[in-house]
């Protein structure tokens, strides 16, 4: 049995530099910031209908949201309307499969910046829809620097 380190916190240091040094020696991670944010607003807003992981609770999975929301402007849109604004705006179906507008999706218009909008769209298309990362950056108008 091995027994505890004499120095937590350095034991913790230890492990917190490994780490940084395994993910420099891989090339650290590519993502940019934008999608960050995307997972951030995703995890404080959407994953509590959509789950953790987009796979679906109260509200539906996520895996086939590229097929849904065929474009990032679409899909854009859902989530500024969210389920009644959809509605009184385009009809009784939404997206590309046309499903029925029901259940209550909220509306994030007014709660979310214009930015934050684009970038959990994006997260969603390419975390769960498994689009690709620069082409849907740029089609959800996320200019990352690159």
């Amino acid at each position: 049995m091995l027994a505890p380190p004499r120095n937590p916190l350095r034991a913790l240091i230890a492990g917190v530099l490994s780490s940084v040094l395994l993910l420099a020696a891989c090339g650290g991670s590519e993502r940019p910031s934008v999608l960050e944010t995307g997972r951030d607003v995703y995890g404080s807003t959407c994953s509590v209908c959509h789950g953790p992981r987009g796979g679906g609770e109260i509200g539906p999975s996520l895996e086939s949201v590229a097929e849904t929301w065929p474009t990032c402007g679409e899909h854009i849109e859902w989530i500024e309307l969210g389920s009644d604004g959809w509605k009184a705006e385009f009809g009784d179906v939404y997206g590309a499969t046309l499903k029925p507008v029901i259940g209550g999706m909220p509306g994030q218009g007014s709660t979310l910046e214009a930015e934050e909008i684009a970038a959990v769209a994006a997260y969603e298309r390419i975390e769960f829809g498994g689009l690709d990362q620069d082409s849907t950056l740029t089609e959800c108008g996320l200019d990352t620097g690159g």
